[in-house]
């Protein structure tokens, strides 16, 4: 086992014990209370990257700040941990939990949609601040809450779904198929779909049909996928996570090539293990993922050093071997922007830092030039431009197109 999957697993012991404060870097910085962050994903899940990939986002960030001072006058930052197993009610336990530790100003999330929607009221409730750098339901940020307590640094279901419909169009595809989970996260992507094609016009777009997936249930993807063959899709848009697109992907390379279809996926399968789940058969589809972050695009000094850093921990020759990278970038700009908020209003009070999060000044991130990076009327800090289409080469790798 590599160093960073001894690390990981230390990690992930931990977290199973409960709360886990990271230790503080070098710096000496007395007796200052620290201003804490919370970081709840799915530690626990054999799949997952994204977990991993969040917290070295994060930690990175926090270790930059502190070496230099810290925030408020020299108190350190410091990051607490939860795993919520990717179960909702666990997410819920966890944010009551966060939220009750002394200094907490916010907390980044992990990439289940389903966890983070549950954990909306609670959080607006207990007025903690969430920043979401992976998980994409349009209702995280839509959320109909005033104040709105929640922030995201990521691809919202919509902007991934355009993007995949307006390549699916340029390729001159018409019938369009959906895999896609029977979630809260799989139904906010079937109505960005149904929103986009209704807007084209009707001979350019058309949903011939939806086959829903359980997570978990992997020999029902390719009978779905033969289903929307009978219904004469084109193409196919995907929604899935790592097992479910790996199980889709195996089950279709080995079918004849008039068989065959592009697949369009949103990026949950970048979240995991899944060009070793998929194997040769990843060679045999046409697949496209959307992405909202590559270290071929990190920007500054900043990004040169976090991709060092994600190229050390995850024990990678490439930058673009690093996994889940599209969560590495975001996650460590989210801390930053927290950070600010937390200088402008000037302690640790949560309803003046999420004020503070609607009036950042300009910040230039790794990820792009947050000018500012949200208002009082926009928390999605990203927008069309900033979407990416990526395939994987032989050696497993996104690259961006």
């Amino acid at each position: 086992m590599s160093g960073a999957g001894k690390g990981r697993r230390r990690f992930l012991h931990a977290c199973a014990a409960g709360l886990l404060a990271t230790s503080l870097p070098g710096r000496a910085f007395g007796r200052a209370a620290p201003v804490r962050i919370g970081v709840d994903a799915e530690f626990m899940d054999p799949n997952s990257t994204a977990d991993d990939a969040i917290l070295l986002g994060a930690q990175a960030a926090v270790d930059d700040l502190n070496a230099r001072g810290g925030v408020l006058g020299g108190r350190p930052l410091q990051l607490v941990t939860t795993d919520n197993r990717s179960v909702p009610a666990r997410g819920v336990a966890n944010i009551e939990r966060l939220a009750a530790q002394p200094g907490m100003v916010g907390f980044v999330c992990g990439k289940f949609s389903p966890v983070v929607l549950e954990q909306l009221p609670v959080l607006h409730a207990l007025r903690l601040p969430l920043l979401a750098p992976w998980a994409a339901a349009d209702a995280i940020i839509d959320n109909g809450q005033r104040p709105n307590y929640a922030f995201r640094l990521g691809l919202s279901d919509t902007l991934a779904i355009e993007a995949l419909l307006g390549e699916i169009e340029r390729r001159e595809l018409r019938r369009i198929g959906i895999v896609a989970p029977l979630t809260a996260w799989g139904r906010s992507c079937q109505r960005a779909a149904e929103r986009h094609v209704s807007s084209r016009p009707q001979d350019r777009l058309a949903i011939v049909g939806i086959e829903w997936h359980r997570w978990g249930a992997l020999d029902s993807l390719p009978l779905g996928y033969r289903s929307l063959l009978d219904l004469g899709a084109e193409a196919i848009l995907l929604v899935a996570n790592e097992p479910e697109g790996a199980a889709l992907v195996k089950g279709i390379a080995g079918m004849p090539a008039q068989d065959l279809r592009p697949l369009f996926s949103h990026w949950g399968i970048s979240g995991g293990r899944f060009p070793e789940l998929c194997g040769a058969a990843l060679q045999q589809v046409e697949l496209d993922v959307v992405q909202s972050f590559s270290f071929a695009y990190a920007r500054g000094e900043d990004g040169d050093r976090l991709a060092r850093r994600a190229m050390q921990h995850f024990s990678t020759a490439s930058p673009l071997a690093v996994p889940s990278q599209t969560g590495i970038g975001p996650a460590y700009d989210l801390v930053h922007l927290l950070a600010i908020a937390v200088e402008r209003a000037g302690g640790t009070d949560r309803p003046a830092i999420q004020e503070a999060l609607e009036h950042l000044p300009r910040h230039e991130g790794v990820v792009r030039s947050h000018a500012p990076a949200f208002t009082p009327t926009r928390h999605e800090a990203l927008g069309a431009d900033d979407v990416r289409l990526c395939r994987f080469d032989t050696a497993g790798r996104l690259q961006p197109r």
